[in-house]
C-alpha cells in the first residue's frame, strides 16, 4: 500500500502523520489522494507540492519522495531526521528519473523499480 505525506509533514512535523482518509478503507480497491498533472509551464518548487508519495524512508534519515499532488517528474531527497538541519536535494523535469536512479544506486537505497507507462505527450521527460 503506498504511503503519502504532506510537505509540512516531511519538512516540519516529521513522522507524525501521513496523508490518509479513513473512507478509503470502504473500498475493495486501493484509493489514492487526488493527483492533478503539473503543466510544466514553470519550474516546480517544493512549496508547490501538497502531497508526496513516499518512495523510501530510512532509519538513517535518508528519505526519497515523489511529487503526487500535483503529479510531476519531481523528486526530493531529505537527508537528516531533524527538519531544522536536514539537507534537501531535488530533481525536476527532463532527466530527473535517471538522476534519481543514479543517486539511489550511489546511496545503496533499496527501492523497487517498475515499468512505467508514459503517455506520448510526456515522452520528452524521459528521452535522452
Amino acid at each position: 500500500m503506498p504511503q503519502f505525506r504532506s510537505t509540512a509533514n516531511i519538512l516540519k512535523t516529521v513522522n507524525q502523520d501521513e496523508v490518509f482518509n479513513p473512507d478509503w478503507m470502504n473500498y475493495d480497491t486501493v484509493q489514492y489522494p487526488p493527483s492533478p498533472e503539473w503543466d510544466y509551464s514553470r519550474e516546480l518548487q517544493i512549496e508547490d507540492i501538497d502531497i508526496w508519495e513516499v518512495i523510501y524512508e530510512g532509519f538513517s534519515g535518508t528519505s526519497l519522495y515523489a511529487a503526487w499532488c500535483p503529479y510531476a517528474e519531481f523528486y526530493m531527497f531529505v537527508y537528516g531526521l531533524d527538519p531544522a538541519t536536514a539537507k534537501i536535494e531535488t530533481h525536476y523535469g527532463k532527466g530527473a528519473q535517471k538522476a534519481v536512479q543514479k543517486k539511489v544506486k550511489e546511496l545503496d537505497v533499496p527501492i523497487a523499480t517498475n515499468k512505467l507507462w508514459v503517455d506520448a505527450d510526456k515522452m520528452w521527460l524521459y528521452e535522452n
